[in-house]
């Protein structure tokens, strides 16, 4: 069903039967609403609601809601049958004017109680602006059955989404856009959602979201700005599941319908028609289950480990045992060595008593002795006293006679350093001699080389005139070198045409090898996106001779465009499956490769094959020229450059010989290249891709223009007619370089002999000026040697002289040698006198220190005596002090041995315990050895064996303990679990009867079979692995099978989509549901049937709002009265909506039929 307007047309609003009823027109141009198969279907009656939709770049849209009256009944499956046939008699024939006497009456009733019609939550009214296709549109809906209809392209998905995004669901929801700011009207900076939802308590919630360009939304309710999250929790409250697919199920999504496994709709039918706790219950349940599991696992592993402990401990048993005997010797053992230091300690204590009284001995008798020595003492000191008083006249002595002796030294030395200086003066009087005798011996050589050379100048003859002969020789060496200035300047002139064509050689080199490059740099784009092909590509170029056909490489890097701006052309035409794929001409390559690369080597490869049409067979239907007026430049195929192998597979697989390609102009053509060249399905403008498509249902013809992304894969490109160019400048300018480096060679072959002869007349030339100027060389070198004569004679020493001053300074030195000698003996005779009295002193002293020598004799004796008594008693007295000592410390040892504290007695309990053993330390030695003996006789158990077996023993008391403890835990989960399961499978089970009686009742209605069950696991606790499944059948030969996305038709899936959702219908609390487009790929018959039940079950008083988008709707359809049928439809002659007046259009309508 759908309306439109075309010129010099009649609006028909019914047909029975040939029987046409005009409405009217409006400036010439007439409308009808909608026909199929040559009949016009009667809509219903207009009421005074009107909807206006804006207008959008020259083409408007206008949304027309119409309602009728009619009340279904009730939903018991009898009464559903009778009112199933009481409105199948609404398509009878009857008057028009009946028709609209029965409409007024409607009408009128149902403005005094519409209102109450409406649920909690339902649609009252929806804005848009800005929005997708609208400019501007405001519409009201009604409480029951919503059908929105037109053409595909209009709108009408728009309203889903915009109830959607306006009611807070995810974008992601609608499976059209990534960002809200997607769903903006191009052009325009915002758009604005606004929802009035229905409140029975009050007045009704408004809610508005305006998107912005920056993916930015702000929300307001009832006026007040509002955050996401209380928009949610309102919609929440209202029970609205935008994304349940049992209520909203988007044009996008109605597949995914079919897709959901039975789980997911068991959990998505809970949450639309279940109870408010069921779904709650339900995934309670499942966690439940999970920690049922997990307390099991624990209990599990708990008895093991206690099971292992016990295990553990008896194989340890024995070891314990003999652990504790041993214990027990060595408990023995232990007393006995903390008695031993306290038996150590009394015979200490003895000892200590003996040695003191011999002390205080040994100190009485040291005093007597002391008093004896002082006598001997006092003599000794008198002695000592004579004796310092001649040490010092000794040293008095020594002073002097050590400064006398030090002046005699000096003297001596003062004469020593005279005879040095005098043999110095006669030394230099010998050297200046000895040079004289030199400066003579050079001198007669020098006369002797001039006599030599002055014989040598008079015997040399005049030479022959050599002046003619240089001349000659000097004329011939500038002609020579004139002739090798040439052939340089020649060889220059060469050597930079060599250097220009290198560089030009180079330079094409260098552009040639970045133009190769590219394909590296593909190669590594490909490498990054696709590891195969490329793993495959690098085989194939190691592998060649195994082909015998042309195997063309992947399409990125065959393909090159001839300018870099034409690459995001080429690739918003191809897919990305063809860029990586090989291109074969070739079949028996095409299965060889296959083989090797996929089956061999593992390899995810893509291959085509090239079709056997010759390239010139693909021509467009018209030249570019036919399109040039709007701006197009070219097809597709002329701008770029590949094999001809892979252009024919472009062409045979993507049109490009007929894909044309335009500029900026082209855009603001798209109306007329629409209008007048249908033939264009598929072109560019500069930054766009359009494609036109003609719908199946009524011939009209959609638009759809995408984005051209920026490219991926031909990003660098290569220009194959500049390389050929470079090929060829290389090759020419190579083959120049080659003349011009011989003829470079012949000069340089020229300058070498120019050059050998040129050395020979400068060797001739040489010799001629050799022998010109020999004379007066010899004449040069006859006056050198007298001048050096001259020099040496000037350099003459006057020996006598030197040696009257050598006698004069050596009688001045041996004067001050006899003063020297005078002073020396003076100071040698003042050292012998105070020798002389120093022998003297030296007599006396030896008898002082003979007395004292005698005396510290008698005194030493006396001393040795005290010293030997001092040191008894010292001796005495250590060993007191040694005893004392080692009994503190056997008495400390003693007490840190029984763990007695410093300051406290032995305990009686450790007294009676020494008194059991032997009081000697033999006997306690002995008793030692004994009980260790015993022990060590014993296996010695490790301690920490004792250790562990006691504390598994503690261990396994603990584990008995939670054992029991986990056990009634989980007894107790159970019953919960159990409990639970019974609050939400049995209402779960009666649940599903009753969708299934429904769903059964819409099946049998359409003639098939239909059924929906419970699925219940093995293990009926896995709570997760409940599910609906839906089982169907369709034809009268076939078995009920389950709805699968494989085993049913598209046109079957949606049948039993929609079915199941109309039997959720009277069970849902929810206040609408939403289906986009469900019936596309039904037959006409399961459509009209399926449309029908909707009618009947939807438009009851009971039933919540329902809305039903749809492009087309078959002829002699049921409707109901309280339906309400939105029509969307746009084009070029729309009238404005300002301008649009349903009053007017019926007052027009009813002149006609009058």
């Amino acid at each position: 069903m759908y309306v439109c307007h075309k010129n010099q047309r009649v609006m028909y609003v019914g047909q029975t039967d040939q029987r046409e009823v005009y409405v009217g027109h409006t400036d010439q141009r007439e409308m009808y609403v909608g026909h199929t198969d040559q009949r016009v279907m009667y809509i219903g009656q207009t009421d005074q609601l009107e909807m206006h939709v804006g207008h959008t770049d020259q083409r408007e849209m206008y949304v027309g809601q119409m309602e009728t009256n009619y009340n279904v009944g009730h939903s018991d499956q009898a009464t559903r049958r009778s009112e199933f046939d009481m409105m199948a008699a609404v398509r009878r024939k009857r008057p028009i004017d009946a028709l609209h006497a029965e409409a007024n009456q409607r009408r009128e009733q149902r403005a005094a109680n519409n209102n109450s019609d409406y649920v909690e939550g339902s649609i009252v009214r929806i804005k848009l602006e800005n929005i997708l296709t609208y400019d501007s549109v405001e519409f009201l809906t009604g409480p029951f059955l919503n059908v929105i209809i037109g053409p595909n392209g209009t709108g009408k998905s728009t309203i889903v989404c915009a109830i959607c995004l306006g009611l807070g669901g995810k974008i992601g929801l609608l499976g059209r856009a990534q960002q809200a700011a997607e769903f903006i009207k191009h052009g325009k900076q915002k758009g604005r959602i606004e929802i009035e939802l229905f409140n029975t308590d009050g007045d009704n919630y408004v809610i508005v979201r305006e998107i912005q360009k920056n993916n930015q939304s702000q929300w307001s309710v009832n006026g007040r700005s509002a955050p996401l999250k209380a928009v949610e929790e309102l919609v929440l409250s209202k029970n609205i599941q935008v994304g349940n697919l049992c209520q909203f199920l988007p044009q996008e999504k109605v597949a995914d319908f079919a897709k959901m496994t039975p789980e997911e709709l068991l959990e998505n039918t809970e949450k639309a028609v279940g109870p408010p706790d069921m779904y709650e219950n339900h995934m309670k349940l499942k966690e439940a289950r999970n920690q049922s599991r997990n307390l099991q696992q624990g209990f599990d592993n708990l008895e093991e480990r206690l099971e292992q402990d016990i295990n553990k401990n008896s194989r340890l048993e024995q070891d314990v045992k003999n652990f504790q005997e041993r214990e027990r010797h060595l408990e023995k053992v232990e007393i006995l060595r903390k008695k031993r230091p306290w038996i150590e300690y009394d015979d200490k204590r003895k000892l200590y008593d003996v040695v003191k009284r011999e002390r205080d001995t040994k100190v009485d008798s040291h005093k007597q002795a002391r008093v004896q020595f002082e006598p001997l003492q006092r003599r000794l000191d008198e002695i000592a006293l004579k004796k310092e008083r001649a040490d010092g006249q000794m040293k008095q002595k020594t002073n002097s006679l050590r400064d006398f002796a030090t002046k005699a030294q000096a003297n001596s030395k003062e004469i020593e350093a005279a005879t040095d200086k005098n043999n110095e003066i006669q030394d230099e009087l010998n050297l200046k001699k000895t040079e004289e005798n030199a400066r003579r011996k050079r001198i007669q050589d020098l006369q002797r080389q001039v006599d030599a050379l002055q014989s040598e100048y008079q015997n040399t003859d005049e030479q022959e005139n050599l002046q003619p002969l240089l001349e000659r020789t000097t004329n011939e060496m500038r002609a020579v070198n004139r002739s090798m200035t040439q052939i340089n300047e020649d060889g220059d002139g060469i050597r930079r045409g060599i250097t220009d064509l290198k560089r030009q050689i180079d330079g094409c080199q260098q552009e040639l090898k970045k133009m190769q490059n590219i394909e590296n740099k593909r190669m590594e784009i490909l490498r990054g996106k696709d590891k195969d092909t490329y793993n495959a590509v690098v085989w194939y170029k190691q592998n060649k001779d195994q082909f015998r056909g042309n195997v063309h490489l992947p399409m990125m890097l065959s393909i090159n465009p001839k300018d870099a701006s034409y690459a995001k052309y080429i690739e918003m035409h191809i897919s990305a499956k063809d860029f990586q794929a090989f291109v074969f001409e070739d079949s028996q390559d095409y299965t060889n490769f296959m083989n090797i690369i996929r089956d061999e080597q593992r390899l995810k490869v893509n291959a085509v094959k090239v079709p056997q049409a010759p390239l010139d067979s693909f021509k467009p239907k018209y030249s570019i020229d036919h399109y040039r007026q709007y701006g197009f430049q070219g097809y597709l195929k002329d701008y770029m450059h590949c094999p001809d192998g892979v252009m024919r597979y472009l062409c045979a697989q993507y049109n490009v010989h007929s894909i044309p390609v335009g500029n900026r102009r082209t855009k603001d053509c798209i109306p007329d290249i629409k209008r007048d060249h249908p033939e264009l399905r598929t072109f560019f403008t500069d930054d766009y891709q359009y494609t036109f498509r003609v719908s199946k249902y009524d011939g009209t013809i959609s638009s759809r223009s995408s984005k051209i992304r920026y490219p991926s894969w031909l990003t660098a490109s290569a220009d194959t007619t500049r390389e050929k160019e470079l090929e060829s400048q290389i090759r020419e300018h190579q083959d120049e370089l080659k003349k011009q480096e011989e003829k470079y060679r012949d000069l340089q072959r020229q300058s070498k002999d120019f050059e050998v002869r040129m050395n020979r007349l400068r060797e001739e030339k040489k010799q001629l000026t050799q022998k010109k100027d020999q004379k007066k060389k010899l004449l040069s070198q006859i006056e050198n040697k007298r001048q050096r004569i001259r020099t040496e004679e000037g350099e003459a020493v006057n020996l006598h002289a030197e040696k009257e001053r050598t006698l004069r300074k050596t009688r001045e030195i041996n004067i001050k040698k006899c003063k020297s000698l005078q002073l020396m003996k003076e100071n040698t005779q003042k050292c012998l006198e105070l020798i002389m009295g120093k022998v003297r002193l030296s007599l006396q002293h030896a008898s002082i220190v003979k007395d004292q020598e005698i005396v510290e004799e008698e005194l030493r004796d006396q001393s040795q005596h005290l010293v030997n008594l001092e040191r008894s008693v010292e001796e005495a007295k250590i060993l007191v002090r040694q005893v004392k000592d080692s009994a503190k410390h056997l008495l400390e040892i003693a007490k840190r041995a029984t763990g007695t504290a410093a300051n406290a007695e032995l305990s009686n309990e450790l007294r009676e315990r020494f008194e059991q053993y032997p009081a000697t330390l033999e006997e306690i030695d002995s008793m030692i050895h004994e009980e260790q003996a015993r022990a060590d006789s014993l296996f010695q158990a490790d301690k920490s064996i004792v250790k562990e077996y006691e504390a598994r023993k503690k261990e396994i008391a603990a584990l008995k303990a939670e054992l029991e403890k986990r056990r009634s835990a989980m007894a107790g989960h159970q019953e919960e679990i159990e409990r639970a399961k019974q609050q939400w499978l049995e209402p779960l089970k009666v649940l599903i009867d009753t969708i299934n009686n429904n769903f059964s009742y819409f099946f049998s209605c359409m003639s098939c079979a239909g059924e929906i069950e419970l699925s219940q696991p093995e293990n009926q606790e896995d709570y997760e692995k409940y599910g609906v499944k839906i089982k169907v059948k369709f034809r009268d030969n076939e078995t009920l099978r389950e709805l699968t996305p494989h085993h049913q038709s598209g046109g079957e899936r949606s049948v039993a989509t929609i079915l199941y959702m109309m039997a959720l219908q009277e069970l849902a609390k929810c206040p609408f549901r939403c289906v986009d487009e469900i019936n596309q790929g039904m037959d006409p018959i399961n459509e009209r049937k399926v449309f029908e039940l909707v009618v009947q079950t939807v438009c009851k008083k009971s039933s919540s709002q329902y809305f039903l988008l749809t492009p087309k709707l078959l002829p002699d359809l049921l409707y109901a009265d309280n339906m309400t049928v939105l029509c969307v439809y746009n084009g070029p002659s729309m009238l404005n909506h300002t301008d649009w007046s349903l009053k007017k259009f019926m007052r027009r309508r009813r002149k006609i039929v009058d």
